[in-house]
């Protein structure tokens, strides 16, 4: 809303530049600052043209999708008629689309809002409908607005803010759903989304340019594949510089080692190169939001550039484990929540650190579970 503001349109280029070259920028989107640069330069063309280029190398350009470049280099006006500008625009949509690392000159916005890692539902002799939220700056745990149906093997994600717990088992155990609900941190509620168009448990979801990919996982005796390549239940799924990698799982006879990456400009699949051990059930994440590496989570195992390599172990064995993607008051580090180790449903959270290969237990949830859904936004408001 300040970008709306009269007093936004009178601030000079070099405080505007200030302003949006803050880490600490409260956005939900990298296009809302996008958008506010072109606003202020159009408030007074004739004069604030010149500094057009300037401004959006203060915008992290690179957290823009590619379609959202291509769609203002054919149709903002302003950027058209403006060759150095549509230069550096162009070579930024080509290091998106050839899915290069971002660079460390841009690295991804900070803000100071409460960051924590929230776990929806899951299976305790039951599946269950919990919302809570692990607060890691003090340790604490917040029960949130529970589910509206209990539900477990569900996958969880975050867009623009919002919590989507994708897929999962009923309450009887016995019929798998292609439901999506969202839950809303600002309103502490949850609203139903249009579903899946087939019913998916244990599933692995990732998240590309805004858009949900559900992968794998069962529907009773089938196991989908409607995603990637080879059948997958319990499959491990990340993205790393806008590809979507899944990893080991189970093909309904077999676990896994076998590893896959898919590209969405080309809409395809391909192998890569198998993990040391057979393994499935375990989560998948990249070490923070610019990491290089991509960690194989509750296994240990980092990769990079395709070579994989063991790591140090958990401490306990688990079998559907949650994994958030990115702790902020824990940088660079993996902590996965939960899981099933062959006797006991675990509460404990480890957390792993890629530079020291090393686990440490950081909490406890307030009960075990497994096939639980996590991932990280915002604090929820106060009500």
């Amino acid at each position: 809303q300040v970008s709306k503001q009269e007093e936004f349109f009178n601030l000079s280029h070099c405080q505007l530049a200030t302003l949006i070259s803050r880490d600490e920028l409260n956005v939900r989107c990298e296009s809302e600052v996008f958008h506010a640069c072109i606003n202020w330069v159009q408030y007074d063309r004739q004069h604030r043209r010149p500094y057009v280029q300037a401004l959006l190398r203060a915008v992290r350009c690179h957290a823009l999708t590619p379609h959202f470049l291509q769609m203002q280099l054919q149709k903002c006006e302003l950027l058209r008629s403006d060759a150095r500008c549509k230069d550096y625009l162009a070579q930024i949509f080509q290091d998106l689309t050839l899915h290069k690392p971002t660079p460390l000159v841009q690295p991804g916005r900070a803000p100071k809002v409460g960051q924590l890692i929230y776990t929806a539902g899951g299976y305790f002799r039951q599946s269950l409908g919990y919302l809570e939220a692990f607060n890691p700056r003090d340790g604490s745990w917040v029960r949130l607005a529970d589910l509206q149906v209990p539900r477990s093997g569900l996958g969880g994600c975050v867009v623009g803010g919002l919590f989507y717990a994708v897929g999962n088992s009923a309450p009887d155990g016995n019929t798998d759903s292609a439901a999506i609900d969202c839950y809303n941190p600002m309103t502490n509620r949850w609203s139903p989304c249009a579903p899946m168009s087939v019913p998916r448990n244990r599933i692995g979801v990732g998240v590309i340019d805004g858009m949900i990919y559900a992968v794998g996982g069962s529907h009773g005796c089938v196991h989908h594949s409607s995603v990637e390549r080879t059948r997958r239940i319990g499959v491990g799924v990340a993205v790393l510089n806008r590809l979507l990698y899944a990893v080991g799982g189970f093909d309904g006879t077999a676990r896994l080692r076998s590893a896959e990456c898919y590209h969405p400009e080309h809409d395809a699949w391909r192998p890569i190169a198998p993990m040391a051990s057979i393994r499935s059930g375990a989560g998948e994440g990249p070490g923070g939001p610019r990491g290089g590496k991509h960690h194989r989570v509750g296994l240990g195992v980092p990769m990079e550039d395709q070579r994989l390599g063991l790591g140090v172990p958990m401490e306990d064995q688990r079998l559907g484990l949650g994994v958030p993607r990115w702790v902020p008051h824990l940088p660079n580090t993996i902590p996965p929540a939960g899981g099933y180790d062959g006797h006991t449903f675990l509460d404990s959270v480890e957390c792993y650190d890629p530079a020291e290969d090393a686990w440490t237990e950081v909490t406890r949830m307030t009960s075990g579970r497994s096939g639980v859904g996590v991932a990280i936004t915002m604090e929820p408001c106060k009500q």
